[in-house]
């Protein structure tokens, strides 16, 4: 398959990602929240958590829906409106008890998905081997929330403050924020129609730092040589390289990678074979490198060393060696470490997935530059043919001026023009300019990407349509996540605010750029 049409395939399903259907709750997961029974859980114990009723946040929730309240359960779609109503409060109420009780349904339902993102994290070990810890162990990290503080978010939504009984606020101390707050501090839910509240609250629990890092701790992190060798070295690795260093992992790529994803093997990666090391060893003498099979498996494991040394460093904060393999005395040979048994490497998907995000921080800024400068003038070749504003075509870059770096409302713009408010709106169409920019932010990495000269990336896509929607979805999350869900959020507020979105400070640059271009 041609670059071309893995790019018009990807923009497919970007354009066409569907819901993912979804069970049907009950109302009462807006007030019943799952509590840790106490700091330090017994992990002996059957269970260590209880389910407690938050009796502010069900008479809430029955005032803002009455006969939703007392049906037994919500379907997806009711449960989605639920979802965008509360959050919309919890945002931007003008009451800010109001803002706080919605915050705090919100927190009782992600915290029963908190609960079960944690009890499902055990089982991605190796059925056959003992697990080091349970899913109480994990509860303390992100169950830190017991429904008692009224919470809410400062004006710039980055700060976690407790509403006190006479109306003000005091910061939380770093470090003591609720996880289920942060949760919903990044979440958005309309703007994607993929990413419902119990996916985000899954993967944000899955990547959440002090979790990874006690299971990193205990080697459940810990990668085999052969998965880290997977995965593409960082620039920041270099000095520690020795010459051929990259070309030995490309070729490990283009035949370890090939053969491990047209197997589909999932689980621990195994050591490659002879005809796999000879095959490298081959492409390596094309490109005047000369091995032997075990002077390559040498190199490999030395730089596989490099890897782990930067991974577990980055992760843990200090470098520190679990190896692969121990020294046998009986046998006098290396043999696996037994203690790292239950780890399973991530799948080449998830690998590939993971390279894209790093592809989509190198490339975002710049393609995210260019989708503005088009879009904005589109916007004005538009207004140019525009009988109603055509005038106002020579305007269009004073009046961004004006929203994004001086931050007036479109109201106090359109008193400056002497026009009404609407005919602002109208011409501005904000929302409009703002979805332009995001589809064709995505469409230029895609095609960035499409047309990538890296032979041996991402050549799943070719043969698997899920792998497919799979990386469509991980670039529109990562522009969501990246800005345009700030940005959406900028425009829906309506109040007089700085605007520091990534998004925003771009229309900034190119605007400013535009003016030099222009003495």
């Amino acid at each position: 398959m041609v670059s071309g049409e893995i790019g018009s395939l990807l923009m497919s399903c970007l354009m066409k990602s569907e819901v993912i259907s979804r069970p049907m709750v009950a109302p009462s997961r807006y007030w019943i929240m799952c509590i840790i029974d106490s700091p330090r859980v017994d992990s002996k114990l059957k269970d260590a958590y209880t389910l407690r009723t938050i009796h502010l946040a069900q008479k809430f929730f029955r005032v803002q829906f009455p006969k939703l309240a007392s049906q037994p359960t919500l379907s997806s779609e009711e449960n989605r409106y639920v979802q965008a109503v509360v959050w919309k409060l919890f945002r931007s109420a003008d009451d800010i008890r109001d803002r706080a009780f919605a915050g705090l349904c919100l927190r009782c339902y992600v915290s029963q998905i908190i609960l079960f993102s944690c009890k499902k994290i055990p089982h991605t070990c190796r059925p056959d081997v003992e697990k080091p810890f349970s899913y109480i162990d994990l509860l303390p990290f992100v169950l830190n929330d017991d429904g008692r503080e009224q919470v809410l978010l400062d004006s710039e939504e980055q700060t976690q403050l407790i509403l006190n009984h006479d109306d003000t606020t005091r910061p939380i101390a770093k470090g003591g924020e609720f996880f289920s707050v942060e949760i919903l501090r990044k979440f958005n839910p309309t703007l994607s129609s993929s990413e419902s509240l119990d996916n985000w609250t899954w993967r944000l629990t899955q990547q959440n730092q002090n979790l990874r890092l006690f299971l990193w701790e205990l080697g459940v992190g810990t990668p085999s040589d052969w998965a880290l060798l997977c995965k593409h070295i960082p620039r920041s690795l270099e000095p520690h390289l020795e010459k051929g260093d990259r070309e030995i992992v490309e070729v490990f790529h283009a035949v370890y990678r090939r053969d491990r994803r047209n197997s589909h093997e999932k689980g621990r990666c195994s050591e490659p074979t002879r005809n796999q090391l000879q095959e490298m060893s081959d492409l390596l003498q094309q490109r005047n490198i000369i091995h032997s099979q075990r002077k390559l498996i040498s190199h490999l494991k030395r730089i596989a060393e490099i890897l782990r040394q930067d991974t577990l460093s980055r992760r843990t904060g200090s470098p520190k060696t679990i190896p692969i393999e121990v020294y046998d005395n009986s046998t006098n040979d290396s043999v696996p470490n037994l203690e790292l048994d239950y780890y399973t490497d991530t799948a080449l998907e998830e690998i590939e997935l993971d390279q894209l995000k790093e592809d989509c921080h190198v490339l975002f800024e710049e393609v995210l530059y260019e989708a503005i400068s088009e879009a904005i003038c589109q916007k004005i070749e538009y207004l140019r043919k525009s009988k109603g504003y055509k005038s106002f075509a020579q305007q269009f870059h004073e009046g961004l001026l004006l929203y994004y770096q001086e931050d007036k409302s479109l109201g106090e713009i359109a008193k400056l023009w002497g026009i009404p408010w609407c005919q602002a709106r109208r011409i501005f169409k904000l929302e409009n300019l703002l979805e332009n920019v995001q589809y064709r932010t995505e469409k230029k990495i895609i095609d960035k990407i499409s047309n990538s000269p890296t032979k041996y990336r991402v050549k799943t896509i070719c043969t698997s349509p899920d792998y497919l929607k799979n990386v469509a979805d991980e670039i529109r999350n990562y522009a969501l996540n990246k800005t345009f869900n700030d940005a959406h959020a900028e425009i829906l507020s309506g109040k007089k605010q700085k605007k520091n979105s990534l998004f925003a400070q771009m229309i900034r640059r190119y605007l400013n750029d535009s003016i030099k271009e222009a003495a």
